[in-house]
């Protein structure tokens, strides 16, 4: 019998599900972090601006709603292209998995000895593990597609927070 990989879903291993939610956390957390960073800097540029801002300022100003704008559209996009590549995915892996399944029994029936029958096993278990009811399977597709949402947002909102640092 041959050796067990550990298995692996188009996502990477089933294993790496808590880095994947860790990566998200901690990007999250950058995101708070930039985003508290930069209405705070803004904040204090609108107050020393007064009534009258400079050319500068104002400039700076139309910038803020036409980024929001954008970074929210691009997450949109992103979150329904994201769910209709999951559904997509989600209907494959269900045929395969209907196909794997109701092709193993009689693969199965089929060996005469009982050691060639357990060659099927490590296919009908990949199938079974990688299946989409696999909650592994799951949590690491929902937190890639998460993490596709909230990168116009984070790009956007890290490089306000160096750039408005850095002035």
């Amino acid at each position: 019998m041959e050796n067990i990989t550990p298995i692996s879903s188009r996502h990477g291993p089933v294993f790496d599900v808590s880095s994947s939610w860790f990566c998200l956390f901690a990007e999250v957390c950058e995101l708070l972090s930039a985003t508290t960073q930069v209405v705070r800097l803004r904040t204090v540029r609108m107050a020393l601006a007064g009534p009258v801002p400079s050319p500068r300022d104002r400039a700076e100003f139309s910038i803020m709603g036409i980024e929001k704008c954008e970074a929210t559209s691009e997450s949109i996009v992103a979150m329904n292209t994201g769910l209709v590549n999951l559904a997509v995915e989600f209907t494959s892996d269900t045929c395969n998995l209907i196909r794997a399944m109701s092709a193993a029994p009689g693969a199965f029936a089929s060996r005469r000895p009982v050691t060639q029958g357990c060659e099927h096993r490590p296919s009908f278990l990949t199938a079974v593990i990688q299946s989409p009811s696999n909650p592994l399977y799951l949590a690491g597709s929902m937190t890639s597609l998460v993490r596709e949402m909230l990168a116009p947002i984070h790009g956007r909102a890290t490089a306000n927070a160096r750039r408005l640092g850095a002035e």
